[in-house]
């Protein structure tokens, strides 16, 4: 519901952002023949970006309505709307040189355990040797300092206010947006799973990953208690 409430506002909220495909090629540049998965796609900003250096590109997202953008801004490409925990269903086994899951996706996970289900059934989907690459917000950071609010995202189109509530292991993540054409206000409250490194960590080794890696921001810095962003990376 929290999506598809703001679905035709979502790019003035997060706009394409050319710096998470720098990312992923500092990582490893990404070749022609690849083919590759945008989980958790939204409105198809990161999967246009991706499909500039191999066609064989496919977003998958479970709201319909962002999709619906998706394909209106980029009817050139693949889109399927689809659970994350049903990739394995979808694809076949080992289908993908590469995964990829921007937006602090992973977090709307129920469970610790369907995290480590999730991670799983991206194992069982790559191609050996596949890279796995994911972004959320960096969890530690958010206990540790007891942070209740994030930045307010102020534009000419709208007014983004978010903050958070811990309580039990779970943060609730408060919205409130301010349409400026029409002056309409949206609230809205999901919880979310704050998973930290360490809990990535055990769950990414359990899971049969190798190389993993963390970082802190978009230009590859090491992962720090401070940093905003939480981002990872391992190989089949």
């Amino acid at each position: 519901m929290f999506y598809k409430s703001i679905s035709k506002v979502y790019d003035d909220i997060f706009p394409q952002n050319k710096s998470q495909l720098d990312f992923i090629n500092n990582l490893q540049p990404i070749s022609k023949h690849e083919v590759i998965l945008d989980i958790g796609c939204a409105t198809g900003n990161l999967t246009d970006l991706i499909s500039k250096c191999t066609k064989n590109v496919i977003g998958i997202d479970l709201d319909s309505d962002l999709l619906k953008v998706a394909k209106s801004k980029y009817h050139k490409l693949s889109f399927i709307e689809g659970n994350m925990m049903d990739i394995d269903k979808i694809f076949t086994h080992e289908y993908f040189d590469r995964i990829i899951s921007f937006g602090n996706t992973l977090v709307h996970l129920p469970n610790r355990n369907n995290v480590k289900s999730f991670f799983h059934r991206v194992y069982n989907t790559l191609k050996k040797d596949g890279l796995f690459i994911v972004q959320i917000i960096n969890y530690n950071r958010i206990i540790k300092n007891g942070i209740n609010e994030l930045p307010i995202i102020d534009n000419d189109s709208i007014t983004f206010i978010r903050d958070y509530r811990i309580h039990n292991g779970w943060i609730d993540f408060n919205t409130k947006l301010k349409i400026k054409e029409n002056g309409e206000i949206l609230e809205n409250s999901i919880p979310l799973l704050p998973l930290t490194e360490e809990e990535i960590r055990n769950l990414i080794e359990i899971t049969g990953f190798r190389n993993l890696k963390f970082y802190g921001n978009l230009k590859g810095d090491s992962l720090t208690d401070n940093s905003i962003p939480l981002l990872f990376s391992c190989i089949k």
